[in-house]
């Protein structure tokens, strides 16, 4: 039977602080602006808000199907090639910077756009990049404090 009556009495306890801890957490909490902890705790890492019509433009994104006809279509720009804006540069918003030195005006968008038989806005999709590289800066992001030490990159 002790055994029963020290759960009991942990049970209690645990309890009365959870309560204590629930009174003074709405007591004494500030009130809360969702979207700016959000930027304080992201802002840093690339992770940043997206408007209504860029949420909008990204379902339009989604809609590539892979099949390169863009690619013939449109003549490459160095490394960038029509079929890598959709497939690769718009999936990955926080690593957006790694494509800063893509020359995105030298690719014929809307030539590629035409032949897409599932109408992606290629012209529009690489507008898009380049307002978040404007937006969101085209530097590296800064290594958190300590990362030199564990080895770890961001």
């Amino acid at each position: 039977m002790p055994g029963r009556w020290q759960r009991a009495n942990a049970l209690r306890r645990l309890a009365v602080l959870y309560a204590r801890h629930t009174v003074r957490r709405s007591l004494h909490r500030a009130p809360d602006d969702g979207l700016a902890r959000f930027e304080e705790l992201y802002t840093p890492e690339r992770i940043t808000a997206i408007t209504v019509s860029e949420r909008e433009q990204m379902t339009e994104h989604g809609r590539c199907i892979g099949c390169g006809l863009c690619g013939f279509a449109a003549a490459r720009a160095g490394y960038l090639r029509a079929e890598r804006l959709p497939s690769q540069l718009t999936r990955s918003l926080p690593d957006l910077w790694t494509s800063r030195e893509l020359d995105l005006e030298g690719v014929d968008w809307a030539a590629a756009a035409a032949v897409c038989p599932v109408g992606v806005p290629l012209a529009e999709m690489s507008l898009f990049v380049a307002d978040r590289l404007r937006r969101d800066g085209s530097a590296p992001p800064a290594q958190p404090p300590g990362a030199h030490l564990t080895g770890k990159a961001t």
